[in-house]
C-alpha cells in the first residue's frame, strides 16, 4: 500500500510546482490552450480539490501564503504584505498604471477574489478554474453547457481576446502566475530540503 507520508506530500507538492511553472512559460507557444486548460488543472489540484495540496505540505510549515494582487484604489493600511518573506518576490509597481497597490490575500481570499467582470457579473478564481477544469477540458470536456454561468463564460472567452487569447484563458494565465508568486517561499523551504538528494 502506498505511505502518503510527509515526504510523499512535499516532493509532490513541488512536482507539481514545477510543471506549473513550466506550463506557465509555455503559455505563448504553439500548444497554448492546453497548456491553459493544464494550469487550470494544476491549480485545482494544488488550491481546491478536497483537502488541497496546499494545506496538506503547509500544515508542516505554516509559511504564511500570500496571493498578491496588484489592485486600484487608495491601500487599506490593514491590509500589509508580508514583505519578509516575499520581499524578493513582489510585483514592481512601476509597471502599472498610478493608483495601484499591492493587496495579499489569504488562500480563501484569494479564490474569492473576482478578476473578471462579464456582463456586470464578477466571475471569482474558484468559478474561472473550475469551469475550466469542469467544463473547458482542463480535467472534463462538456458539449452542452447547461448553466447559464458557464455558457457566458464560454461566449465572452470567445467574444472578447487578449491578443489571440480567450479572455477566460488568459485569466487562467495570470491566476496561474499568481499561484506560482504565492508559493514560491513554501516552493523555496522544500527545494531546500531535498536539494541534496539525487535526482
Amino acid at each position: 500500500m502506498l505511505q502518503i507520508s510527509q515526504e510523499y506530500q512535499e516532493k509532490l507538492f513541488a512536482k507539481v510546482y514545477q510543471e506549473l511553472r513550466q506550463r506557465s512559460s509555455l503559455a505563448q507557444d504553439d500548444d497554448l490552450i492546453y497548456n491553459q486548460l493544464n494550469i487550470a488543472r494544476l491549480i485545482r489540484q494544488m488550491l481546491i480539490d478536497g483537502n488541497p495540496l496546499l494545506s496538506q505540505v503547509n500544515y508542516y510549515h505554516r509559511v504564511p501564503i500570500q496571493f498578491i494582487i496588484p489592485t486600484i484604489g487608495p491601500a487599506t493600511g490593514t491590509l500589509q504584505v508580508n514583505t519578509e518573506i516575499y520581499s524578493k518576490y513582489l510585483p514592481d509597481l512601476g509597471n502599472y498604471p498610478p493608483g495601484y497597490y499591492l493587496r495579499p490575500y489569504r488562500l480563501s481570499g484569494f479564490l474569492d477574489y473576482s478578476p473578471i467582470i462579464l456582463s456586470d457579473r464578477a466571475f471569482s478564481v474558484i468559478e474561472i478554474i473550475k469551469y475550466v477544469c469542469n467544463s473547458f477540458g482542463g480535467v472534463h470536456l462538456s458539449n452542452k453547457l447547461i448553466n447559464e454561468d458557464d455558457q457566458l463564460l464560454a461566449r465572452f472567452n470567445d467574444f472578447l481576446k487578449v491578443g489571440k487569447n480567450g479572455v477566460i484563458l488568459h485569466a487562467v494565465e495570470q491566476i496561474g502566475l499568481q499561484t506560482l508568486l504565492a508559493l514560491m517561499p513554501l516552493m523555496k523551504i522544500i527545494e531546500d530540503k531535498y536539494k541534496n538528494e539525487r535526482p
